[in-house]
């Protein structure tokens, strides 16, 4: 039987590379939504703005660490046989800097999860999901370490499982969680239900994004014993988290016309029948921005996003 040819630099390089622009390019949209953040957030509550400025810093120094590391084979080991029997050394880094902005984004959706549902079961299971998500980046980060070559790359694959198909378990909770409590908004106003049907469909259709990414990570880094193509879509993930929800707080901002945005019905609070009492902007998981026009009262707002500003 004729032996396996050895990887090319092409198909194990190849995908670090695109991996890491697509990442460079999600974190310069990253920069625009903080600024616009910073710009118009002066009176939300201290700890919010402290927790966007931590998942801006956390961001910064994945995306370094992602150019410095696909420098290192292209460059600085350029001519040797390293870059396609070694794993780059700050590889293990990335999965613990993942973890450190999904985990919390993940949090965060859970807790304004609370505010629109009658209990607190469904938030609770996507916390646990999410901190069973963290262990199992730092597992990975931590074998990566240890066997160091591509050789031994399916002894990460446990690992990994556990990792993406949690991260993915804690964002098809929070769109159906979210998807379940607008349905159950429904009224006998034409206008209104229209509303609510766009908002699911963004829901869906942005909750299905990041699932995407997360699956396309695992299945291929499951499947490809021998090739990094899954790493395309790694780089990029934990930017989407970020981005989501820079996108649901500025989606608050009058912008440059100084026009207030009419309020979004998934901000919105419930009294225990289900009758709408309050509105603003709740973020999807992880959605980008979807303002619509309303017919309910504008009182407050659903993630109650308002409420965090003093």
């Amino acid at each position: 039987m004729q032996a396996e040819a050895p990887p090319t630099p092409q198909s194990l390089l190849g995908p670090f590379y695109f991996g890491v622009i697509l990442g460079t390019f999600l974190y310069g949209i990253l920069v625009i939504q903080a600024i616009t953040y910073y710009q118009w957030s002066k009176k939300d509550e201290l700890w919010l703005r402290l927790f966007i400025l931590y998942l801006f810093i956390v961001e910064t120094c994945s995306t370094a660490i992602s150019v410095a590391m696909i420098y290192e084979p292209l460059v600085g080991e350029y001519g040797t046989g390293k870059p396609t029997s070694l794993f780059p050394s700050l590889l293990p880094f990335q999965p613990f800097l993942e973890a450190a902005v999904f985990v919390p984004v993940q949090w965060f959706y859970s807790w304004r999860c609370s505010v629109i549902m009658p209990n607190w079961i469904v938030p609770i299971l996507i916390c646990m999901t999410s901190i069973t998500s963290a262990v199992g980046a730092i597992w990975t980060g931590v074998i990566v370490h240890r066997v160091k070559e591509y050789i031994h790359k399916p002894d990460v694959n446990t690992a990994a499982l556990i990792w993406s198909v949690s991260a993915a378990g804690a964002d098809v909770m929070i769109t159906a969680s979210l998807i379940w409590s607008l349905r159950n908004r429904r009224t006998t106003i034409k206008r209104t239900d229209e509303a609510i049907d766009t908002i699911i469909r963004n829901t869906v259709q942005t909750g299905a994004l990041t699932v995407a990414f997360t699956l396309l990570d695992v299945i291929l880094f499951v499947a490809l014993d021998h090739s990094t193509l899954n790493f395309v879509f790694d780089f990029g993930l934990p930017k989407l988290y970020s981005n989501a929800l820079l996108s649901t707080l500025n989606s608050r901002s009058p912008g440059p016309t100084g026009k207030v945005q009419p309020p979004n019905i998934l901000f919105s609070e419930s009294d225990p029948r289900g009758v709408v009492t309050r509105i603003s902007q709740v973020p999807s998981a992880p959605q980008f921005v979807v303002a619509v026009d309303s017919v309910f009262e504008r009182n407050g707002d659903v993630l109650a996003l308002e409420e965090l500003q003093k």
